[in-house]
């Protein structure tokens, strides 16, 4: 069985995420965030978010193929697949502040995929970033972990809209 983790349970990560668990049944999903509240609130009856079909999706995967954590360490060395979907605030300071995308939440995630990876993974970021920002993910994974794991870094960008993102991820139009 495929393990895939996602790094961030908000409005990217937890819909895309349920919707793969949902979608497919033989792949497990974990969905991690540090935020013990976020994380409570998706095993709950009163899901953080509001998504009109995302009630049902978790509904019917919770528990089965669709889990939440707050165990990020144990869920990137179970997982084959890690998506690393996490907030990337418009920057407050320094070069490019009110402009650029603070991508401080990504590479805390990816310093810390490498460090604590056993084995080689498929890392795919799924936030909201510029151009190249892969890029920068793979000399931190390459400069913070064991030499021996492999990590091959894929792109796939967000697209989409609240209020229709379980259609924009059923159905997509690209």
């Amino acid at each position: 069985m495929v393990n895939i983790c996602c790094i961030g349970a908000g409005y990217v990560g937890g819909p895309s995420s349920a919707v793969i668990a949902y979608q497919c049944h033989d792949v497990n999903v974990t969905i991690v965030d540090l935020n013990q509240a976020r994380i409570d609130a998706w095993n709950s009856d009163n899901l953080p978010i509001y998504e009109p079909g995302l009630e049902e999706i978790v509904f019917s995967r919770r528990g089965k193929n669709l889990f939440f954590s707050t165990d990020v360490d144990q869920a990137i060395i179970d997982a084959d697949l890690i998506f690393v979907s996490v907030n990337t605030p418009t920057k407050k300071s320094g070069m490019g502040a009110g402009m650029a995308a603070d991508l401080a939440y990504i590479e805390t995630a990816t310093r810390r995929i490498a460090q604590v990876a056993t084995t080689s993974k498929v890392v795919i970021e799924k936030s909201t970033v510029p151009c190249r920002t892969a890029q920068s993910m793979r000399t931190i994974l390459e400069a913070n972990s064991n030499k021996n794991i492999r990590f091959d870094i894929l792109s796939n960008p967000e697209f989409l809209a609240e209020g229709t993102a379980i259609s924009d991820l059923t159905k997509p139009d690209r």
